[in-house]
């Protein structure tokens, strides 16, 4: 068996106690038998050669009194457990101690809401401009009061296009430097933008910030990226875009790209021509991954006129193109879903804000226009003027309430929170898309697993 984590501990065999398969195994088979196991409390993972596989499914469909060297193996990954284990409980526990950690904080930052794009599908309205100083200004008193308490400060950079506010990353970055030096907690970044203005120079001045993951989109070849993602003056962004992501790949430098492709009904056909494009360029270099998003109708002006995919197969589409691009040697995002936590929205963490440039706090980027979503203030003082009724309709989305998420084997995963919008929209729990696909969801991460083990990354040097 070739495990791609590892559990860290040792457990010894106890007489008094039958060991059975955990309730949050999913097993799924390759086509030359081979088996892949996966365990979404633990985030343990296996491949087991198909000349094991057999062994394997009877321990964990029977069950044994005693541990063999096999049998060990599967209950130090947590594949089996002992019979009197509660798995509830221990699912109830991940959600209260991990999920509602005030040690780390995630702040996302809408520090203009203007861009230069036009994109067809976007629901953004820029009414708003550049966040205000006196937003700056709170934002830094809100993170110094929290700094003794904290561990982690992650942040993201988004808009609008933020680096039309380049000005406000830096001056707000410098500041969260200085105070991770002074609290000691670990500071962290990441940029969601067009990509039109990352040239070399900004993305090194970034970078020394400590933006270490940017996500930038493509939508297909030239000819169909250029009909949906145009400047306000409707040019075409593809070349400028295509150009700054191989001067990107130019740096020595630590980081990752994870470049999105948004797809729907009119440009699916063409997206293949796009991952073989990207494979010729960026294949070599394991930093660059791709991602595959179904466009959905997010409130824009154009939402009648998009040719989306119906909800159902959404991510048999998307796992499709996964597989294309892995066949072409290009590395995906894929896997989140089998993490614990790994498929917990943002905005159901009580520990997450978006903040808008104008100083409106919210929980989710979609939605900024919702009443609903919009949570509270930044205050000048440093205080974030929260309306209590309002945030707890996105963070108490609680999946041990929840007859269908109680038993779930993706429980651990997605805690009943993959999307606290349809929660509060329609009264019902909201699954992970991919979860009618879960066995092939298996064997796509098996085979990200054994392409990334393989593959030679490419070596990068320190920001200094």
């Amino acid at each position: 068996m070739e495990p791609f984590s590892t559990i860290p501990k040792e457990v010894k065999s106890d007489v008094n106690d039958r060991w059975v398969a955990s309730r949050f195994n999913i097993l799924s088979h390759e086509e030359n038998g081979d088996l892949y196991i996966c365990n979404t409390y633990t985030g343990a993972f296996l491949r087991v050669p198909q000349a094991h596989a057999n062994k394997i499914k009877n321990i964990l469909r029977s069950g044994c009194d005693e541990l063999d060297d096999t049998a060990k193996i599967l209950a130090n990954y947590g594949f089996l457990i002992k019979s009197n284990v509660d798995e509830f409980k221990r699912a109830r526990i991940l959600h209260e101690i991990k999920g509602r950690n005030p040690e780390n904080m995630y702040l996302i930052f809408l520090v203009t809401e203007q861009c230069n794009f036009r994109c067809t599908y976007c629901y953004e309205n820029f009414e708003k401009g550049k966040m205000s100083d006196d937003v700056i200004e709170g934002v830094i008193k809100y993170v110094e009061k929290r700094g003794p308490q904290l561990k982690n400060l992650n942040v993201h950079w988004f808009g609008g296009e933020p680096l039309l506010a380049l000005d406000v990353i830096e001056k707000l970055s410098n500041q969260f430097l200085l105070l991770s030096e002074k609290y000691n907690f670990k500071f962290r970044a990441g940029i969601t933008t067009n990509g039109f203005l990352l040239n070399s120079d900004t993305a090194t001045k970034l970078l020394k910030l400590g933006v270490d993951n940017f996500q930038i989109t493509i939508d297909g070849p030239e000819h169909i990226h250029d009909q949906t993602r145009k400047l306000v003056g409707g040019q075409g962004t593809f070349k400028r875009i295509f150009n700054n992501l191989k001067n990107l790949s130019c740096l020595e430098y630590d980081f990752q790209v994870r470049i999105r492709v948004n797809f729907d009904k009119s440009n699916e056909p063409y997206i293949r021509d796009l991952t073989k494009e990207l494979s010729e360029t960026f294949s070599n270099d394991g930093r660059f991954h791709v991602n595959y998003f179904p466009i959905g109708r997010w409130g824009g002006p154009n939402d009648e006129d998009l040719d989306i995919f119906d909800t159902k197969i959404r991510a048999k589409v998307a796992l499709s193109l996964c597989e294309d691009a892995l066949n072409q040697g290009l590395s995906t995002t894929l896997g989140s879903i089998l993490q614990p936590g790994g498929y917990v929205c943002y905005a159901a963490d009580p520990n997450s804000y978006v903040i808008g440039s104008d100083g409106t706090l919210y929980k989710c980027t979609v939605a900024l226009y919702n009443e609903k979503n919009k949570i509270g203030k930044v205050e000048k003082d440093g205080n974030f003027r929260i309306d209590i009724d309002k945030f707890a309709l996105w963070v108490m989305n609680d999946e041990s309430e929840d007859e269908g998420c109680k038993k779930c084997f993706l429980r651990p995963s997605c805690q009943g929170s993959a999307c606290p919008l349809i929660r509060i929209e329609t009264g019902k729990a909201p699954c992970p898309p991919e979860k009618q696909y879960i066995k092939q969801v298996v064997r796509v991460v098996g085979r990200q697993k054994k392409f990334i083990s393989e593959r030679k990354i490419k070596v990068t040097k320190s920001y200094s």
